[in-house]
């Protein structure tokens, strides 16, 4: 499956984008194909099973993002950016477990609000693309940490 790496690769990138680096980064490492499981007969992947894969790694885009906002003042777009798989994740249909679905309505209003947060801190005259703000991650931490819970107890 391609999706790890494409999102390794995109997490580095845009979190050189999301601290705002002024210096010239590295080029980032080459992002090389991931080795997908051998099929096993099992049944076909639910969309719970796809909301729970992309949530359940500590290591997860949305922890990283939040690690960083926690950490220094961030690009508001370059979160808009980094966020954008999660977010769309988040909206992926066909869930019918009603606590994930909840889990993932949260996560959808935490990626809105940190865009609220960052519209709000920038002004009328801000540059979302220039100037670093810094952002309150606690509430999309509390929805991916949510996310984590009800997917481990499936």
């Amino acid at each position: 499956m391609k999706r790890p790496a494409i999102a390794l690769a995109t997490t580095l990138a845009a979190l050189s984008v999301l601290a705002g680096c002024s210096t010239a980064a590295a080029p980032a490492p080459a992002s090389t194909p991931s080795a997908a499981p051998a099929p096993t007969g099992a049944a076909p992947a639910t969309p719970e099973d796809v909301v729970c894969a992309d949530y359940t790694d500590s290591q997860s885009i949305v922890r990283q993002a939040a690690d960083a906002m926690n950490r220094m003042p961030v690009l508001p777009a370059g979160v808009a950016v980094l966020l954008l798989g999660a977010r769309e994740v988040a909206t992926t249909g066909g869930v019918t477990d009603p606590a994930i679905v909840a889990a993932q309505t949260e996560l959808v209003a935490a990626i809105d609000d940190l865009d609220a947060q960052g519209r709000a801190l920038l002004g009328p005259d801000g540059n979302a693309a220039q100037d670093a703000v810094q952002l309150d991650a606690t509430r999309i931490v509390a929805a991916v940490t949510e996310i984590e819970r009800v997917c481990g107890a499936r």
